[in-house]
């Protein structure tokens, strides 16, 4: 619309300038209009944490579920714009596996219905694992032997 006024100005008066003016205000109005996708679409490429979604309000939801020991170690990302991915490490009694994924199953249905976290990933643990920083399977390992390790090691 702006090209088709400017057009019709043109006809009757000769403002050259009026041409690059109008140009800049075409871009601006763009970007104004596309900034959030562009800020979204950056967000996701970063693998930033989504906004509105508070990991320590998550981590302190998980504690509070029966079984759950300990939660650390915690990381959400964008997969896509509709899609939430979410890792954690989850300390639990020393029990079967199938008792883990019953919990795990739990987990899960939680995570979707309270924060729309859609693909979590979830590594269950039956001893405290570092304090929840870098490294943190490392310092799991390095404090407990493996079978027919030395000790001292």
């Amino acid at each position: 619309v702006v090209v088709l006024i400017n057009g019709v100005i043109f006809l009757f008066k000769p403002w050259y300038w009026l041409d690059p003016l109008l140009s800049v205000l075409i871009v601006l109005f763009i970007l104004k209009n596309c900034w959030s996708i562009l800020s979204a679409a950056g967000g996701i490429l970063m693998n930033a944490t989504p906004r509105g979604l508070d990991l320590e309000e998550v981590k302190a939801f998980l504690a509070k579920i029966p079984g759950v020991r300990d939660v650390h170690y915690l990381h959400a990302w964008h997969i896509s714009a509709d899609s939430i991915g979410f890792s954690c490490h989850v300390n639990v009694a020393d029990q079967w596996v199938s008792e883990s994924e019953k919990l795990g199953d739990e987990i899960r249905r939680a995570l979707s219905i309270r924060f729309g976290i859609d693909h979590p990933v979830l590594q269950f643990e039956t001893e405290a694992c570092g304090n929840g920083g870098l490294l943190c399977e490392m310092s799991c390992r390095r404090r407990r032997p493996t079978r027919g390790s030395d000790p001292g090691v």
